[in-house]
């Protein structure tokens, strides 16, 4: 009998505490997980603008903008307002064949906010 009532209390137990864990959210926004090497709060992009400027430099860097595509990028929060910015694109380089390389951006987060892109370093 005594075997039996053990049973019972550990599989409540086991069943009850994942059940508890999730009923109970964080208190408020400020106290969610944070990611902060990806800048993100609550699974949203911190700036989702500084792909888009990162893009937009480095197509007007290259010397075919018109056969340039940005294939992903992936954005790393440095410090409050600065982002690193490195995309994966393809391109027609000076002698006209197709290439695919990494570009990376230094994003920074001007008043108003806009985006700048003060250094800008694209493939060899």
């Amino acid at each position: 009998m005594m075997t039996q009532v053990r049973r019972m209390l550990a599989a409540l137990a086991v069943t009850t505490l994942p059940m508890a864990a999730m009923a109970a959210p964080p208190a408020s926004p400020a106290e969610a997980p944070v990611n902060i090497e990806l800048g993100q709060r609550g699974g949203k992009p911190e700036a989702p603008e500084a792909p888009v400027a990162c893009m937009n430099a480095v197509k007007a860097a290259m010397p075919n903008p018109d056969q340039f595509h940005w294939m992903r990028g992936t954005t790393r929060r440095v410090a409050e307002d600065v982002y690193s910015v490195v995309g994966n694109i393809e391109y027609v380089d000076k002698s006209g064949q197709a290439r695919k390389g990494d570009a990376q951006c230094d994003v920074m987060r001007a008043p108003g906010n806009q985006f700048i892109v003060p250094k800008v370093r694209l493939p060899q």
